[in-house]
């Protein structure tokens, strides 16, 4: 779940495991830019109170932001031409759709999102606040793996790019 000041105050989290960036998504002939004057007028598609809906709201004040259920049907939609664009973790778009068949003529639009505002300081395990001890716990095991090399493995094997982190808008 992503670390934001707003759950905290509800819930504790351990350390985040992963952070990977936001990213939009549309058609890879689309041309307009992924900036909020090349989005002005513009639908993006986004999952209703996912942290992307934030993040939409905020840098994309002149796009109509379409809240949809689920991120399959921003997909969905986005294929079908009912949007022109969608916003998502990068992670997400890239194995769930890029990478798909639906996905081909598709690609990211402009660079990494990583508003801490919207999206947190990553995303951690969340425990109730009175079990420290838990996520305490928790914290050793993520920090274990981190020293270890398992962690690096576990990213290598799977991932094309680093999960841990990531690098700000505009690097």
């Amino acid at each position: 779940m992503s670390i934001t000041e707003e759950r905290r105050r509800q819930i504790d989290f351990s350390e985040k495991y992963y952070q990977t960036p936001a990213r939009l998504v549309a058609p890879a002939d689309a041309g307009f830019e992924g900036t909020p004057e090349g989005l002005a007028g513009k639908r993006i598609g986004v999952q209703r109170g996912a942290t992307h809906q934030c993040y939409a709201e905020k840098m994309f004040p002149d796009a109509e932001i379409v809240l949809y259920g689920s991120q399959d049907e921003v997909f969905r939609d986005l294929v079908l031409g009912r949007v022109d664009a969608q916003v998502s973790d990068s992670l997400i778009a890239q194995e769930i759709f890029l990478s798909s068949d639906e996905g081909a003529d598709y690609a990211f639009l402009g660079g990494d999102h990583l508003d801490v505002e919207c999206y947190g300081e990553g995303v951690g395990i969340a425990v109730r606040k009175d079990e420290e001890e838990l996520r305490d716990a928790f914290n050793e095991a993520i920090a274990a793996l981190r020293e270890n090399g398992t962690y690096a493995e576990i990213n290598d094997t799977y991932f094309l790019f680093g999960i841990y982190g990531g690098r700000p808008e505009g690097e």
